[in-house]
C-alpha cells in the first residue's frame, strides 16, 4: 500500500485581452487552496491537472477561440518539478511511466500548436518544471529568480519529459550538455540574468503584463519578415524564423524544429559540445563506463541520448529518453540519489531561529592567518555585527585583515552583495594586537595553529577578558575541545565550530559539544551556522570528530599500503570505484602534508592502531614534497616519481600490501567499523549524521546515497561489524 500523499498543484485559467496578442488564455500554476507556502509540484495528479489545462487551451486555439497562451506560476515558484516523497515510496515510482506518457504527448501535440505559447517564469523553475517551460516558443522571467535548472542526474534520473530531447534546441548544445552533464553535480543553478545570458529565456519581465508586451514583440520577429521595421522586428530572430517550416499544416509558423537533422551543423555542434569536456568517442565511452560502474547510470545514460538526437523524430527521441527514464528510476541509484536529496533538504539551514541562542552583537577571531580571515569574513556576512581579528603581530593581523575584506568585495563582485553592503561590512571588519579589544565580544573563536598548548593559552588569556556568558568558539579540526578548556573557570560556554577550507566554498561546520557544553552555548553555535547558511552536524568530544576521522581512516590504510612497498599510482587508483571526487594523493596534497602528518599522529594516539602514522608522509612533508603533479588533461593528477623515491618500492615485500580491490575492500571494512564505534560511543546519534557530514565536507558522491547505504549496499557494514546501518532499506544496492 503506497504511503504518498500528494499536494494537489492547481491550475487557474483566465482569459485577457492584450492588443498586440488578441486572447489569450493565462493559465497559473498555484499549490493547493490553503497551502500557499507550499510550493506547486507535480505528482501524478498534478501532471494531469497541468497537461490537462494545457490541453484544453490548445482545443480552444484550434478553435479559434484564443490567439495565445500563456503559462506561469504564484509567489516566488513557476513549477518547483517533481515532487521528490514521490520517489521515495516503491509503490507510487510506479505512477511516472504514466506522468512521462502524458508529458511527452503534451510535448509533441504543442508542436502543431496554431498559436504561439508562452512560458513566464514568476519563480523557480527546476526538473519537470522547466520542462514545462520548454513545451513554450518564448520565454521570459522576473529580474531576480533564481533555481531554473535541471538537477536529475544529481537523483540517479534524468530530464525525462522532454528535457534532454528539447533543451538543445533552446539554448544551444554547449550550454544544453553542460546543464543536463555538469551542473548538477555542482549543485549549479541559474539566475534569470544567467538564462537570458544564456538563451534559455527570451527576455526579463517583471510581471505577467509586461511579460506578454515582450511576447507580442517577440511573436511578430518571428513572422513579420519586414526588417527595416527595427522597432516591431528582430533581425537576427526574423533570420531563423525564414526557413523554419512548421512542424505540421495549420502550425504557428514562427516554431522551429527541435532536432537536429543528421549531418548537418547543428549535429556536428552538437556532438562538438559533447566531446568538449569529456573528450573523444572513446573517451567518451570510457568516462561512461566509469559512472556506471561507480554506480552512477544516469549521466551515462543522458549522455548517450544526447549522442542519438542528430537525425532522430521528435516521437522515436522522446520514447528513447521515456525508456531510460522508466529504467533509471527504479534503479539502485536512484533509491539512494533520493535519499540523499530528502536528507540534504531536511539537514538545510532553517528559516526560524535556534531556540535558546544568546544574542551575538559583536564578534571576536583569535588568529589573523588564512583559515582565520575567511572565518571572520564568513562570519561578518552571515550575522551582520562587527568582527574583530586579534593576533600578536601587527603585520599579520594587517594582512589578515585585507584578505577578510577582499572575501567581502569577491562576494559583492559575484552579485550576493550590492556595493553599500559591502562596504558597510568591510569596514565593520577590524584587526588589532591588543586583547582588550577583543573584551566587548559576546563570542571569541580561535583559529590558532593546531596545537594544544597554544590553544589552551589563547582561551586562557581570552576568559581574562570576556565577560562571563561570552562563547569561547574552537575551530580545531582534530584536538579534544574538553581539554582545550579543562583549566577554564566557566567550561559550559566552550564549543567546536569546525570549517572546512575554503570557508565560502565548503557548506558543512561540524558543531562539536563537550560533557560540560551549557544548552545555551550550543544553541548560540547552532544558530551562528544557521545564519552563515551553512549546514550543521553535530557531533561529540571525540578525536577527529565525523569527516577527519572517517577520511584519515581511509587515507591511513592507503599510505599502510604504501609505506608496506606497493606501487603508489595502483595504490592510488584503488579507490576510483568509491567514486570521491579526487584520488587520496590528490586529497592529501590539497590537505596539506604537513596538517596530515599531524593529525595522522593525532588520530593514532588517541584512538590507537586502527590508525596508521605514515613514516613516509613523514617524510614527503618533510621535503615539502608533493604526491602529486599537475596536469591540465589528465582525469587525475598523474603521481609525482618523488612517492616512490621516499616511499621505496618492493616487489618482494609489496605482494602482501592490499591495492586494487583488496585495498577497497578493506577501505569499506575500516569504514563500518569506524561508523559503527561512532554510533556506539554516541559520537553520532544517528547513520543519516554521518552521510550528511561525509556528502558536504568530503564529497562522498550523492548517487550512493551516502556512506552508510553505500557499505550497506557493498556488504561492508555485514562483513566488519556483523550489521547494517538501515536494516533491509539499501541491502543490494550496488
Amino acid at each position: 500500500m503506497s504511503s504518498y500523499t500528494e499536494h494537489v498543484t492547481r491550475v487557474l485559467t483566465e482569459d485577457r485581452e492584450h492588443a498586440g496578442l488578441g486572447t489569450v488564455a493565462v493559465l497559473t500554476f498555484a499549490p493547493p487552496a490553503g497551502e500557499e507556502r507550499r510550493p506547486a509540484t507535480l505528482g501524478p495528479r498534478s501532471i494531469e491537472a497541468v497537461t490537462g489545462a494545457i490541453g484544453t487551451a490548445l482545443d480552444r486555439a484550434e478553435a479559434g477561440e484564443i490567439q495565445a497562451i500563456a503559462l506561469t506560476g504564484t509567489g516566488k515558484v513557476f513549477l518547483a518539478g517533481a515532487d521528490l516523497s514521490m520517489f521515495a515510496d516503491p509503490t507510487a515510482v510506479s505512477n511516472v511511466e504514466g506522468m512521462t506518457r502524458a508529458a511527452h504527448e503534451l510535448q509533441i501535440r504543442v508542436r502543431t500548436s496554431p498559436v504561439p505559447v508562452l512560458a513566464h517564469l514568476n519563480g523557480v523553475a527546476l526538473g519537470g518544471g522547466l520542462e514545462v517551460a520548454l513545451l513554450a516558443d518564448v520565454r521570459t522571467a522576473a529580474p531576480g529568480v533564481k533555481g531554473l535548472g535541471l538537477p536529475e542526474t544529481s537523483l540517479g534520473i534524468l530530464p525525462g519529459w522532454g528535457g534532454t530531447t528539447l533543451l538543445q534546441s533552446v539554448v544551444g548544445a554547449e550550454t544544453a550538455v553542460r546543464m543536463i552533464l555538469e551542473d548538477p553535480a555542482r549543485d549549479a543553478q541559474l539566475s534569470a540574468e544567467q538564462a537570458l545570458e544564456n538563451g534559455l529565456v527570451d527576455e526579463l519581465a517583471e510581471g505577467l503584463d509586461e511579460a506578454l508586451d515582450q511576447f507580442a514583440a517577440l511573436v511578430a520577429a518571428h513572422v513579420d519578415l519586414d526588417v527595416s521595421d527595427a522597432d516591431v522586428v528582430d533581425p537576427a530572430l526574423a533570420a531563423t524564423a525564414a526557413d523554419a517550416p512548421a512542424d505540421a499544416p495549420g502550425a504557428w509558423a514562427g516554431r522551429e524544429a527541435p532536432l537536429p537533422a543528421a549531418d548537418t551543423p547543428e549535429a556536428e555542434a552538437l556532438l562538438d559540445a559533447l566531446d568538449a569536456p569529456h573528450g573523444s568517442a572513446e573517451t567518451r565511452r570510457t568516462w561512461a563506463g566509469r559512472l556506471e560502474a561507480q554506480g552512477a547510470p544516469a549521466v551515462a545514460r543522458a549522455l548517450r541520448l544526447l549522442q542519438e538526437l542528430p537525425g532522430s523524430t521528435l516521437a522515436d527521441a522522446l520514447e528513447r529518453e521515456a525508456t531510460a527514464l522508466g529504467e533509471l528510476v527504479r534503479s539502485d541509484a536512484a533509491a539512494a540519489s533520493m535519499y540523499s536529496a530528502e536528507m540534504l533538504r531536511h539537514g538545510k539551514p532553517g528559516r526560524a531561529p535556534v531556540e535558546g541562542a544568546r544574542e551575538i552583537r559583536r564578534v571576536g577571531v583569535a588568529g589573523a592567518g588564512l583559515m582565520a580571515s575567511q572565518i571572520a569574513a564568513q562570519l561578518a556576512l552571515g550575522l551582520r555585527v562587527p568582527v574583530v581579528m586579534r593576533d600578536l603581530d601587527t603585520a599579520t593581523a594587517s594582512k589578515g585583515l585585507a584578505a577578510a575584506r577582499e572575501v567581502i568585495a569577491r562576494t559583492a563582485a559575484r552579485g550576493s552583495l550590492d556595493a553599500a553592503a559591502a562596504t558597510a561590512l568591510a569596514d565593520s571588519l577590524s584587526a588589532t594586537t591588543d586583547l582588550q579589544d577583543l573584551a566587548g565580544c559576546d563570542l571569541v573563536l580561535e583559529a590558532v595553529p593546531e596545537v594544544l598548548a597554544i590553544k589552551k593559552s589563547v582561551f586562557a588569556e581570552l576568559e581574562s577578558v570576556l565577560a562571563e556568558d561570552a562563547l569561547l568558539v574552537t575551530n580545531t579540526s582534530s584536538l579534544s575541545v574538553a581539554r582545550m578548556a579543562e583549566d577554564l573557570t566557566h567550561r559550559g560556554r566552550v564549543v567546536g565550530l569546525h570549517f572546512f577550507n575554503p570557508v565560502a566554498k565548503m557548506p558543512l561546520v561540524e558543531v562539536i559539544h563537550t560533557e560540560d557544553t551549557d544548552e545555551a552555548a550550543l544553541a548560540t553555535g547552532l544558530e551562528v551556522v544557521r545564519r552563515m547558511r551553512k549546514f550543521a552536524v553535530r557531533s561529540a568530544d571525540a578525536p577527529g570528530f565525523i569527516v577527519n576521522r572517517l577520511l584519515f581512516r581511509v587515507l591511513g590504510a592507503v599510505l599502510a599500503s604504501v609505506d608496506a612497498g606497493a606501487d603508489p599510482a595502483e595504490v592510488d587508483a584503488s579507490l576510483d570505484a568509491l567514486g570521491m571526487p579526487m584520488r587520496p594523493f590528490e586529497l592529501l596534497d590539497l590537505v596539506g602534508l604537513a596538517v596530515a602528518d599531524h593529525v595522522g599522529t593525532v588520530l593514532l594516539e588517541e584512538l590507537g592502531d586502527r590508525f596508521h602514522a605514515s613514516p613516509g608522509l613523514g617524510a614527503m612533508a618533510e621535503k615539502k614534497a608533493r604526491f602529486t603533479e599537475p596536469s591540465r588533461t589528465a582525469v587525475h593528477p598523474p603521481v609525482s616519481p618523488t612517492v616512490a623515491e621516499v616511499f621505496g618500492t618492493d616487489p618482494s615485500v609489496a605482494a602482501a600490501a592490499p591495492v586494487g580491490d583488496a585495498l577497497l575492500e578493506a577501505v569499506q571494512d575500516g569504514l563500518a567499523e569506524e561508523i559503527a564505534l561512532m554510533l556506539d560511543a554516541g559520537v553520532v546519534e544517528r547513520p543519516e549524521q554521518v552521510d550528511l557530514a561525509l556528502i558536504l565536507g568530503a564529497g562522498f558522491p550523492r548517487h550512493r546515497g551516502g556512506v552508510t547505504p553505500y557499505l550497506d549496499a557493498s556488504g561492508a557494514s555485514q562483513r566488519a561489524v556483523g550489521r547494517t546501518f538501515h536494516g533491509e532499506l539499501f541491502t543490494g544496492r550496488g
